[in-house]
């Protein structure tokens, strides 16, 4: 009772804190379009995201609980994960996830049979974090259960990269590991490391990465610092840095600077929020008029917008928006279209999110799936999905702690369902599952 008085205190001092700083901007503003003042409007504004960004990177935020989400499906009645499965109609192979239950990713077989684990808390890994602004502050123990695994690229040796993000913190990029079969660590990147990776043909990694922007650009006009700059960073493959691209200096190093006028300038600086990063080979760039090999697919969510970075160059070769909203994990596929999990885009009867493959070149959607109204997808932020190669596509509903394996007409042959749930009054709270992925078994050589 107690923890719940305290969770509503502090959730009425940070509503009275970011409606004060609103409306003293608002106020500003106000003024600023009245007496054509646009210093004052500059510096309200200024003041406004500098006063968050402290908050943020310097309280305890105990009112907010981003680890869970509210369930609108119910969770499996046993204990076992995989509610659904048809074997005849599925892809077979392995499915690696991670929840944000615990600093680790697992291996299930299609049964839900565990096959594999990996265990790492990231304080096993920094005992000191200087990419982490009053890391050293708190105990290790306060970061227990405020840091979890965002996502994890699998080699065939068991050897594990694993990214570490933290919604308690701003930037919320952790860091960068590398395990091996046993968990033990190989490699660390003291980096705002978040979101994705990406191997190249030579091991190469490339990974996204954050640093907050205090001096701003010449030519990119309306956004003020502070902001969070977001980059891709290129390391060797056992984890040596090369060199960091930022996004934002690439479009204003090209034709598309123009679309940074879809920038999200929000009291938390957030105004890209990059979350996808795919190497397009030579095969896949072959089947895309605008690509060419050794170029980076990239999501920005804040945009609305995907894009090639060519690293060569360092700008911005190919842009794209409007028909998705706040979307994450493109993917090219080898039908010269782009999967796309549309987090907010979808209108019906159903959930607001929806999976699309779109053609880039016709600028149309040729499918999608939303789920039904009984089954809806509904996830506003976090998700994925894989396109397997027996052309089902498998879909992670992150908020709702789901994935599930749909066919091109729409029908599941595989569901999964998160079994860490918790009643919070009269809700049922389900634990966020940021990603799975189809593996296969023969492809993994650690396994007996």
């Amino acid at each position: 009772m107690t923890t719940r008085r305290n969770r509503i205190i502090e959730g009425l001092k940070l509503a009275v804190f970011v409606l004060a700083v609103s409306f003293l901007a608002f106020v500003a503003g106000g003024v600023a379009t009245f007496l054509k003042w646009t210093p004052v409007e500059d510096f309200m504004q200024r003041t406004a995201m500098v006063a968050l960004y402290l908050y943020k990177s310097n309280v305890d935020e105990d009112v907010l609980d981003p680890f869970w989400h509210e369930a609108h499906l119910p969770g499996p009645e046993s204990g076992n994960p995989v509610i659904r499965h048809d074997a005849a109609a599925a892809r077979r192979g392995l499915n690696l996830f991670v929840h944000t239950g615990v600093q680790g990713a697992t291996l299930i077989d299609m049964d839900g049979h565990v096959v594999h684990q990996w265990r790492r808390r990231f304080d096993e890994i920094w005992s000191s974090a200087p990419h982490i602004k009053s890391y050293r502050e708190n105990d290790p123990a306060y970061w227990t259960d405020k840091i979890y695994w965002r996502r994890v690229h699998l080699f065939p040796n068991g050897d594990l990269l694993v990214l570490f993000e933290s919604p308690y913190r701003t930037p919320y990029g952790f860091g960068l590991a590398k395990l091996d079969k046993d968990s033990n660590v190989l490699w660390k990147l003291s980096e705002n490391a978040h979101h994705d990776t990406a191997i190249d043909p030579d091991g190469e990694i490339y990974v996204l990465t954050q640093t907050i922007n205090e001096q701003g650009y010449p030519g990119l006009a309306g956004v003020t610092p502070p902001f969070i700059d977001d980059a891709v960073t290129i390391l060797s493959a056992n984890g040596e840095k090369r060199r960091s691209i930022s996004i934002l200096a690439a479009f204003l190093n090209s034709k598309y600077k123009p679309m940074l006028e879809l920038l999200n300038q929000d009291l938390l600086g957030d105004i890209m929020h990059a979350n996808t990063v795919q190497y397009v080979d030579a095969a896949t760039a072959a089947l895309y008029p605008f690509a060419e090999a050794g170029q980076l697919l990239i999501s920005l969510r804040e945009m609305n917008a995907i894009a090639l970075l060519d690293p060569v160059d360092e700008k911005i070769v190919w842009a794209d928006s409007g028909m998705w909203r706040r979307q994450h994990e493109p993917q090219m596929l080898e039908t010269g279209r782009i999967l796309l999990f549309d987090n907010q885009g979808h209108r019906g009867r159903e959930g607001a999110t929806r999976v699309i493959e779109y053609d880039p070149v016709a600028g149309a959607i040729a499918w999608s799936y939303a789920g039904t109204a009984e089954e809806p997808l509904n996830s506003a932020v976090y998700g994925s999905q894989q396109r397997l190669d027996n052309q089902n596509t498998l879909i992670v509903e992150s908020n709702n702690g789901r994935a599930i394996e749909v066919t091109r007409d729409g029908r599941i042959v595989w569901e999964f369902r998160l079994a860490d749930r918790l009643e919070s009054d009269t809700k049922q709270m389900v634990r966020i599952l940021p990603d799975l992925v189809r593996i296969d078994r023969e492809s993994l050589q650690f396994l007996d």
